[in-house]
């Protein structure tokens, strides 16, 4: 019994079937099991069934409204204010719509409905990835430090991209005009770094949902936090040093940090 139970996941949808038993407790216990087991399942399906529905049900109607912006910022008759406006709309659609697709993501990951893995050498996955970043980079320079080219990991690609893309748009945000991002591989391990003016993050809180460093507005608060959902859905660990004007942030396949 006890090892039907370790091997239950709510994210395979099957209930094992526990041994019956003439003892009154066990019979008892199996039943009581049984039942927890299949409220569980019914909640993760509800759960995961409503962010699916309301996903889809917000794209449709931001992408109108969106739509809608496009075509009012495109009439000759605006005032200089009225398209001040407008543009101020168009931006805050926009953050609403990543914030619904990042929201949407966490849901998924949690719900851990990434199942298909693949191996991943980490330098050749960034050498393809690092010409799109460049173009979120606003002139600020990608320095790649790739020490081990033969570190290889089984992970869901879609989600080893976000992590990328996120801690690379962190590091953006961050940085001052002209600094510089590092991406480095080397001892198991990836680790971005990047120059800036800022003090040190709190380590306590930087993963954290919605949390914003310095009473700062840039971003929704979640690029970070979808980091760490992703290293703790593949094993992996993150974590954040400051040193000598650098924010890193460490994501650990195995091995020794790097220094910044």
């Amino acid at each position: 019994m006890l090892l039907q139970i370790e091997k239950f996941r709510l994210e395979d949808g099957a209930i094992p079937h526990l041994p019956e038993s003439d003892v009154y407790e066990f019979a008892r216990l199996g039943n009581t099991l049984t039942t927890l087991m299949q409220n569980s399942l019914a909640s993760y399906r509800t759960q995961k069934e409503f962010t699916e529905n309301a996903s889809h049900e917000l794209q449709t109607p931001l992408a109108v409204f969106q739509s809608k912006l496009d075509l009012l910022l495109q009439q000759p008759s605006l005032t200089e204010r009225q398209a001040e406006l407008i543009q101020a709309l168009y931006e805050t659609a926009n953050r609403l719509a990543r914030l619904n697709r990042n929201l949407l993501l966490l849901a998924k990951i949690d719900n851990r409905q990434y199942g298909q893995m693949e191996e991943i050498v980490v330098v050749e996955f960034l050498r393809e990835l690092v010409p799109f970043l460049q173009g979120i980079t606003r002139g600020i320079n990608i320095c790649e430090v790739f020490n081990d080219s033969t570190l290889t990991v089984r992970a869901n690609r879609t989600l080893l991209e976000s992590l990328v893309n996120n801690l690379v748009v962190n590091a953006v945000r961050h940085n001052r005009p002209g600094g510089e991002i590092t991406i480095a591989v080397d001892n198991g391990q990836l680790a971005i770094s990047n120059t800036s003016d800022e003090p040190a993050l709190n380590k306590e809180l930087i993963f954290n949902r919605f949390y914003r460093p310095h009473g700062q507005s840039k971003g929704n608060g979640l690029g970070l936090a979808i980091v760490k959902a992703v290293c703790e859905y593949h094993g992996w660990k993150v974590n954040y040093q400051h040193h000598d004007g650098k924010h890193q942030f460490t994501v650990s396949f195995g091995g020794m940090s790097l220094p910044v």
